[in-house]
């Protein structure tokens, strides 16, 4: 009897033992690299989902992915492309299963990551889009520089700039905002998502990312809203981490202004816009009631913006943590109220929630807020870009494609990162047959 007691407490234990113990780890089973017209395209085949982290090193310029439980099957070095921006690939093992590899490049770039993870499509794939860029080599990541739109004129063309997201990391200084049961304090959350989040935009193409506060220190409502202003942002979001008495509440939110709330701004902002004349064109010789509709057409819109911003970061965040209500929520946060740009609020989490709060001081967790945030800003942009910008020329370029000798549907929709489904439906195909000088729709 005292055998069949000992033989049952076993099989307990190997049962309940983690999951990690017995998991199958993911494995790479192959790289393909290929030089494209902008850019290079590495995507590594999987044997399962992955979960990755990916980041840039400066000097000399390195491109770091991180992947979890993950083993590598082939030999990396013998894909290289001589006229790709990768020098050499290099990789290593590290604590709990992490499999580095290590892109040494040729020059700066910019990097776009995302996965395959349709169950239709074996083996998974992880695809790393590279292109070349350039930064100031007297630039001193210590200190803080000025924002500085980038702009290039082309023949008999406008100016193209960089979309321009203003992160706004929430309290600072001597307000810590909210603190957690084991002492976190959300200023210091909230920065470390921020930064983590400007770090992402300003490895995408086309967006320039700058933030209201570079450090631990105050500054007030006001201010940021004309951080944003000055920096002419395209969008504004503000990152927070939620408080409640009830120690239960948890989940991430997503707010909008609401109409309600939006009122008493209106005239501040009325009156500041016709000191500096931006609204001057607009705004002058009009009645007092011509020029509050304006204003409240102005608001409206970009409410409406926002929520629609707002719905693909929710789609985005809902993947990596709960969302507090299912919805893109509305209310009159005075930060949120500039009324020429669209703007959101962020509670990335409950920090008064002792199972939350101990995420959120988690920088593998935070970076995941950070890349779902990323996520839903560039599908958002990339689809609906603003005048003038890069992203819309290179939108209205890749409108249409036509189709050349040697094409698959397949490789088009690689080429251009979007799924054979989307190409099919955009180009009512019901099978994969195209035929060269075919034009097809991409967006």
């Amino acid at each position: 009897m005292r055998q069949f007691k000992k033989i049952i407490i076993l099989l307990s234990l190997i049962l309940f033992l983690p999951n990690t113990t017995f998991a199958s780890s993911t494995k790479i089973l192959g790289l393909h690299i290929s030089s494209l017209k902008t850019k290079t395209r590495l995507i590594y085949e999987l044997s399962s989902p992955v979960k990755y982290h990916i980041f840039l090193i400066r000097k000399p310029d390195r491109l770091i992915t991180d992947l979890y439980n993950t083993k590598l099957i082939t030999n990396l070095n013998r894909h290289l492309l001589s006229r790709s921006v990768i020098k050499s690939i290099r990789s290593s093992k590290r604590k709990n299963g992490i499999l580095r590899i290590v892109l040494d490049l040729k020059k700066p770039i910019k990097y776009h990551s995302y996965l395959l993870n349709s169950k239709h499509s074996k083996p998974r794939k992880l695809v790393i889009d590279l292109w070349p860029t350039y930064y100031s080599k007297s630039t001193k990541s210590v200190k803080s520089t000025p924002p500085i739109k980038s702009v290039v004129t082309l023949p008999g063309h406008e100016k193209l700039r960089d979309v321009i997201i203003v992160i706004d990391p929430g309290h600072g200084g001597r307000d810590p905002g909210a603190t957690g049961q084991y002492g976190t304090h959300e200023k210091d959350v909230v920065f470390a998502i921020s930064k983590d989040l400007q770090t992402l935009l300003n490895s995408q193409y086309g967006f320039k990312a700058d933030l209201t506060r570079n450090g631990d220190y105050f500054i007030s409502l006001r201010r940021r809203l004309a951080i944003a202003r000055s920096d002419h942002g395209d969008m504004f979001i503000a990152i927070h981490a939620d408080a409640y008495k009830n120690r239960y509440a948890h989940g991430a939110s997503v707010f909008a202004l609401s109409q309600r709330g939006a009122t008493s701004e209106a005239a501040r902002w009325l009156a500041q816009k016709e000191n500096e004349s931006e609204l001057g064109h607009v705004l002058a010789n009009k009645s007092n009631m011509l020029r509050s509709v304006l204003i409240d057409l102005a608001q409206t819109a970009s409410i409406g913006t926002s929520l629609t911003i707002g719905n693909s970061i929710a789609h985005q965040l809902v993947r990596v943590t709960n969302l507090h209500h299912g919805f893109v929520e509305q209310a009159a946060f005075v930060v949120l109220k500039e009324p020429d740009i669209p703007s959101l609020l962020i509670e990335t989490g409950f920090i008064s929630n002792a199972h939350e709060e101990l995420n959120l001081r988690n920088p593998i967790y935070q970076h995941k807020i950070a890349h779902a945030l990323m996520l839903g800003i560039v599908d958002y942009f990339k689809h609906h870009p603003p005048l003038n910008t890069f992203l819309a020329a290179k939108h209205d370029k890749k409108s249409l494609y036509t189709v050349q000798r040697g094409d698959t549907l397949t490789k088009i929709a690689e080429q251009n990162d979007i799924s054979v489904q989307k190409l099919k439906s955009l180009n009512h195909l019901s099978k994969n047959v195209i035929k060269v000088g075919q034009v097809l729709k991409l967006i």
